[in-house]
C-alpha cells in the first residue's frame, strides 16, 4: 500500500505493462520499442477507454508503419521521406477520425525508417504484431492489475462538499441577514470552486459506471454507485441554490431580530446535518421543516410588489433555503 500511495497505482500498472511487453517482444525475436511505446500510452483511466483506444491505435499504427515502408522503398532514408511519412500519416488519421491513435502513428512512421531492413513487408508485419502485443498486455494488465475502483475516492470527495457546502450556506445567509457586508471577499469564488469538485466527482463517476461491465466484482456495487451518483446530483443542486445565496445584493431585512436569528438557527441547524455535525432526527427535522415553511408563506403573504420589482430578498432567501432543505432531505435519504 504504502508503494502504491507514493508511486500511484497507473504508474505501477504501466511499468508492468512495459516489462511483459517488452519480455514477450525479446521471446518472439521481435523489436520492442514500438510495441513498449504502444503499452505505454494504452494505460487509461478506465478498461473501457483503453479498449475504445486501443481499435483506433491499431489501424492508426499500421497507417504509419505502411508509410514508412511505402516512402522507405521509394525514396530511401532521406528527408523527404520522413516529410512525407510524418505528413501523410497525420493527414490519413485526421480524415478517418482516428485522433485518439495519431500520435503514436507518426511516432511509428518516424521511427520506422531507421530500423526497417531491405525486408519492407515483412517490417510491416512485425509492426503490426508488435502493436498488437502492446495494446493487449496493456488491456490486460489495466484490467486485472488494481483494476480502477473509484468509488472509495468518490465517496471521500462528497464528504469534502458536504462540509464545504455546510459552511459557505451558514457564511452566505449570516451575510445576508446580519453583516449586510461580505465577511470574506473570496466567498463567491469558494463556492465557485466546489462546482469544479463536483465536475470532478462526476467524472469519476463515469469512468467507474464504464468499467462496470468488465468486472464482475464490481458489478455487486452497481447500486451503491447509482445512490452515489444521485448523491452528487443532489449536491449540484445545493450548490447551485448556495451560489443564489452569495450573489444577492445586500439590502436590509424587513424581519424582526428574533425572526432573523430564528431564520439562521434553522440555516445552521440544517447545514450541520448536510455535514453530519447534528444527528438526523426525524422528529425535530420535521418540526424545523415546518417551521420554516411556516415563516415561508407568512413572508409571500406579506410580500408586496409589483410586476416590475424584483423578488423581496426576504422571500429569495427563504425560497432558497427552503429549496435546499427539500434536497437535503432527499440526499440524506440516499445516505441511509
Amino acid at each position: 500500500m504504502k508503494v502504491q500511495a507514493i508511486i500511484g497505482n497507473r504508474v505501477i500498472k504501466t511499468g508492468i505493462a512495459v516489462f511483459f511487453t517488452a519480455l514477450i517482444c525479446k521471446w518472439l525475436d521481435f523489436p520492442p520499442t514500438f510495441a513498449v511505446i504502444t503499452a505505454i500510452v494504452t494505460i487509461e483511466p478506465t478498461v473501457t477507454d483503453s479498449i475504445k483506444k486501443g481499435l483506433v491505435r491499431f489501424p492508426a499504427s499500421a497507417i504509419g508503419a505502411a508509410y514508412a515502408v511505402i516512402f522507405l522503398a521509394l525514396f530511401g532514408n532521406s528527408p523527404f521521406t520522413y516529410m512525407l511519412a510524418a505528413v501523410l500519416t497525420i493527414f490519413t488519421c485526421f480524415r478517418l477520425n482516428l485522433h485518439a491513435g495519431l500520435l503514436v502513428a507518426t511516432l511509428t512512421a518516424i521511427a520506422m525508417i531507421e530500423v526497417v531492413d531491405n525486408s519492407y513487408f515483412l517490417s510491416f508485419l512485425i509492426r503490426l504484431a508488435t502493436t498488437t502485443i502492446g495494446l493487449s498486455v496493456s488491456t490486460l494488465v489495466n484490467m486485472f492489475v488494481f483494476p480502477p475502483n473509484y468509488q472509495r475516492s468518490i465517496h471521500k470527495q462528497i464528504i469534502s462538499i458536504r462540509k464545504q457546502l455546510s459552511n459557505h450556506m451558514k457564511r452566505c445567509y449570516y451575510e445576508l441577514i446580519f453583516t449586510k457586508t461580505p465577511l470574506d471577499l473570496n466567498l463567491n469564488e469558494k463556492v465557485g470552486n466546489i462546482y469544479k469538485e463536483l465536475e470532478s466527482v462526476v467524472l469519476l463517476s463515469l469512468y467507474q459506471k464504464k468499467d462496470l461491465k468488465y468486472h464482475h466484482i464490481l458489478e455487486k456495487r452497481d447500486e451503491e454507485l447509482e445512490h452515489l451518483r444521485k448523491q452528487i446530483h443532489h449536491l449540484r443542486m445545493i450548490q447551485y441554490h448556495v451560489t443564489n445565496i452569495s450573489e444577492q445584493p445586500t439590502t436590509k431585512f424587513e424581519w424582526s431580530v428574533e425572526k432573523q436569528k430564528s431564520v439562521f438557527e434553522a440555516v445552521c441547524y440544517f447545514a450541520n446535518v448536510l455535514a453530519d455535525k447534528v444527528v438526523f432526527e426525524e422528529k425535530e427535522w420535521e418540526a424545523r421543516r415546518t417551521q420554516l415553511h411556516q415563516v415561508f408563506q407568512e413572508t409571500l403573504k406579506g410580500a408586496q410588489m409589483n410586476d416590475t420589482e424584483k423578488l423581496p430578498i426576504e422571500l429569495v432567501a427563504i425560497y432558497e433555503l427552503t429549496s435546499i432543505v427539500e434536497i437535503i432531505e432527499k440526499h440524506y435519504s440516499l445516505k441511509k
